[in-house]
């Protein structure tokens, strides 16, 4: 097992269901052919979010300001006017940011557990004041509540604009009463995300050459042995490359989109199958389906409703 710095809990206790690698029911074609993946296909993975946090004055307008933001939490280059689309906080009345920490990173946060989200776009500025800050365009008095005794609150600078979805940046807001700081400067940290990945245990996910269908039915436990939903997953990645080994990604797997040497994906509506045959670069080329060359993964992540960047399952892939 490899550490490598830039989140979640729990290691993966070994499954023991059987990997079925493709079943053709006496049809060698590509529509009658599924690959099943099962818990004992998923890598594993700990870690923790460590979130920065930043001390203001309680109850003022704090101007937040994000024009230095020249990296991501996975220590990626950004923007922060290109990339940057929407600014969003929530309180969480009860919680400590230990707890939030812990349930950011294992997807486990409920509702119940905030007390209201309001956001700013800032447009091509790189900053919001709490006083720009609304809720869904309503006008929403946020000076008024942010307070120490108001909770913790968790700022989220975001490319797009759906709640919980496209995180560039987190951290904490530390509204103290002996506090003068009015003007607030994010800087970035490549700290956020600390991973343990290995990917070196799990039973490769066996691919017959001409089966493109893949079936996630039987997935009930995520990388990081949290429960896992198989309906919430909305997208399938693949990714290939020439020469790194499962190994080395290891050491480098926040990267795991960056060292591809091809790159596809296929966003989900529902369901727990999907075509391949469907999948895309950014660039808009087709998947040609797996070769017997380097190392070749595939993942499935929940985008919409996780904050995690961390892909609830991937795989190694060979072809049979």
């Amino acid at each position: 097992m490899r550490k490598l710095r830039p989140a979640a809990a729990t290691a993966l206790l070994a499954a023991l269901l059987p990997l079925f690698a493709c079943h053709t029911d006496g049809k060698d074609t590509a529509d009658e052919c599924v690959t099943s993946l099962s818990n004992a296909n998923n890598y594993q993975w700990t870690g923790v979010l460590n979130i920065p946090s930043f001390t203001t004055a309680e109850y003022a307008d704090v101007n937040i300001k994000f024009d230095t933001l020249s990296d991501d939490m996975l220590c990626h280059g950004m923007d922060p006017v290109a990339d940057v689309d929407n600014l969003g906080m929530t309180r969480f009345p009860n919680l400590s940011w230990e707890e939030i920490a812990v349930g950011l990173t294992n997807n486990s946060l409920l509702q119940s557990d905030t007390n209201g989200y309001v956001s700013c776009e800032p447009g091509d500025a790189t900053n919001c004041k709490l006083s720009d800050f609304s809720f869904g365009g309503t006008a929403y008095d946020v000076v008024s509540v942010y307070g120490q005794a108001g909770g913790s609150f968790l700022l989220v600078v975001a490319k797009g604009f759906d709640p919980g979805q496209g995180g560039l940046f987190l951290a904490f807001l530390d509204p103290q009463p002996t506090s003068d700081v009015t003007e607030l400067s994010l800087t970035p940290t490549c700290d956020v995300v600390d991973y343990d990945v290995d990917m070196t245990r799990l039973t490769p996910t066996k691919v017959s050459g001409g089966c493109t269908n893949i079936d996630w039915t039987g997935l009930t436990v995520a990388g990081n042995g949290e429960p896992l939903i198989p309906g919430k997953l909305d997208q399938v990645l693949v990714a290939h490359y020439d020469a790194l080994t499962p190994d080395e990604i290891d050491d480098q797997f926040t990267d795991v989109e960056v060292l591809a040497d091809e790159l596809y994906t296929l966003e989900l509506t529902g369901g727990t199958q999907a075509d391949l045959a469907g999948l895309v670069t950014a660039d808009g080329k087709a998947f040609e389906g797996f070769t017997t060359d380097g190392t070749w993964l595939m993942g499935l992540r929940c985008t919409a409703n996780c904050t995690n960047p961390a892909p609830m399952f991937m795989t190694v892939v060979e072809v049979d």
